[in-house]
């Protein structure tokens, strides 16, 4: 299956589940009570070029396997977040899986988040909907766009920071990128520097913070496979599946 029908596969098998179980919690009242009966969600936080999305890929097939959850977990990255912003028609049906405390709890937030903000920051507010909508249906993994930062309030939100040393970095964004190692050494300073500084002075949010996350995990020091395994026996450990 290609990527943008895997893409597509992703989007419509959630969608139809997250309306199916709309009705089901329409009259919960409490916020609290709400996001108790959403599902886990996990955000990817990581360094320029560790090669997160691939990782994302064997959390979701290593829980799909292992829970047989109901709709099976999805990865989203930057690609199929920015298909759902873009489609007006996917966007809406999204939407629409919102039941009405969730909604109002959404606009609150939004407009509690950017009043304040400078236009540099208010322009994200359809990427900040769009995350959390699925991050309140439950079942994704959000790789980057600050869905960490996005999420951090919502009680079930599992939270990663993903690691490697520059050298690991730098091999396999000069082997994707086909570029040398020092150039890619000095795309990867330039590409953490300019996201990490944004969120800094915007957002008052420290990226590296290990403070910030349930588990950090230094792929330098395992394989993809191995690390899958981490974060899904330390989300079980936790109590998140």
């Amino acid at each position: 299956m290609g990527y943008h029908q895997a893409m597509q596969k992703y989007i419509d098998s959630q969608v139809r589940y997250w309306k199916e179980r709309k009705a089901a919690i329409e009259t919960v009242e409490s916020r609290e009570k709400i996001e108790k009966k959403n599902k886990p969600f996990i955000t990817l936080s990581r360094e320029y070029g560790v090669g997160a999305y691939e990782l994302a890929e064997k959390v979701v097939q290593l829980i799909n396997e292992k829970y047989k959850t109901t709709p099976e977990w999805a990865a989203y990255d930057r690609a199929l977040l920015d298909k759902i912003i873009d489609d007006l028609g996917l966007s809406q049906s999204l939407a629409q899986t919102l039941t009405d405390n969730a909604r109002n709890n959404l606009t609150d937030f939004l407009q509690t988040s950017f009043s304040d903000f400078p236009p540099q920051v208010a322009v994200f507010r359809k990427l900040v909907e769009t995350i959390r909508t699925l991050a309140i249906a439950g079942n994704v993994v959000i790789v980057g766009r600050a869905g960490n930062i996005i999420t951090r309030d919502m009680i079930k939100g599992f939270h990663v920071r993903i690691v490697a040393p520059l050298s690991y970095r730098a091999e396999r964004i000069s082997r994707l990128e086909k570029v040398s190692h020092k150039e890619a050494e000095h795309l990867i300073t330039e590409k953490d520097g300019k996201r990490d500084g944004f969120i800094k002075e915007f957002v008052k949010f420290d990226n590296a913070d290990p403070l910030n996350y349930h588990i950090s995990v230094n792929l330098g020091h395992m394989s993809v496979d191995e690390a899958a395994e981490v974060i899904v026996d330390s989300m079980k450990a936790c109590g998140y599946l």
